[in-house]
């Protein structure tokens, strides 16, 4: 696996000796062609412009609640996870060209369940619950982030964890506790902040920095738009980086 890229990628920094482990922080609530977008805020129009990596072959696999229900082949994956309603689905379908593959919602908390996409036949991209939805009962939230807990801690293909925030906010306390928690275990990870066609690109940076000040985070999100695809080659790239 590898992590030299130091401008995005962070890993965790493992045990520490006399450190509380946050445990259960997800328990507790928590085509080779070019692409115009486009996107309107302020009476400012932002057109983004770039190559866009084919992807020819991209499926739904399976649903998972238990990991006898996983995937049986070895193919890499990568697992995408955030706040109910970060945006998560919409991201996925950015990277993959597709307009429905990954349901989209208008009501946060209904994805309970995993879900895995077949990339290429070589990889899967692994939809996560999202956490934090207020009318998501104290149980049934336990159960979800034990099951997350469960795949992102024992999942040998696992490569890489994108942890998606909204950029127009700072990070929630489940935002803060997934980062701890994927550092304390030592796993590999990149933050991106979604949504950053909603902000204008003079603020960009300082939203950026308030994310990693937030996170006392070693490098800075990487910013994405699944509106415009800005970012989409940026993660492409990463990921390929991480198989």
């Amino acid at each position: 696996m590898q992590t030299d890229r130091a401008t995005s990628v962070e890993n965790g920094t493992g045990r520490v000796e006399n450190r509380e482990c946050p445990n259960g922080f997800l328990a507790t609530g928590g085509a080779g062609l070019k692409r115009t977008g486009s996107s309107t805020h302020s009476g400012r129009t932002a057109k983004v412009e770039a190559v866009s990596k084919i992807i020819i072959k991209a499926e739904y696999t399976t649903t998972a609640v238990r990991p006898d229900q996983f995937p049986e082949n070895d193919w890499p994956e990568v697992a995408f996870v955030g706040r109910s309603n970060v945006g998560k689905s919409s991201l996925i379908n950015a990277l993959l060209n597709r307009k429905k593959l990954a349901r989209t919602s208008q009501h946060p908390g209904k994805t309970r369940t995993i879900n895995f996409f077949n990339v290429e036949d070589r990889l899967y991209f692994v939809d996560l619950p999202g956490y934090g939805y207020a009318k998501v009962s104290k149980t049934e939230s336990q159960k979800w982030g034990e099951m997350v807990e469960g795949y992102l801690q024992n999942r040998p293909p696992l490569k890489h964890i994108f942890l998606l925030m909204d950029i127009r906010h700072e990070p929630s306390a489940g935002d803060m506790q997934i980062y701890e928690w994927c550092k304390y275990y030592n796993l590999p990870f990149t933050i991106i902040a979604t949504k950053s066609d909603k902000i204008k690109k003079s603020q960009m940076q300082k939203h950026l920095a308030v994310i990693r000040k937030a996170l006392d985070a070693k490098t800075p999100p990487l910013p994405f738009s699944s509106e415009s695809w800005e970012g989409r080659e940026a993660l492409w790239e990463l990921i390929e980086s991480q198989i």
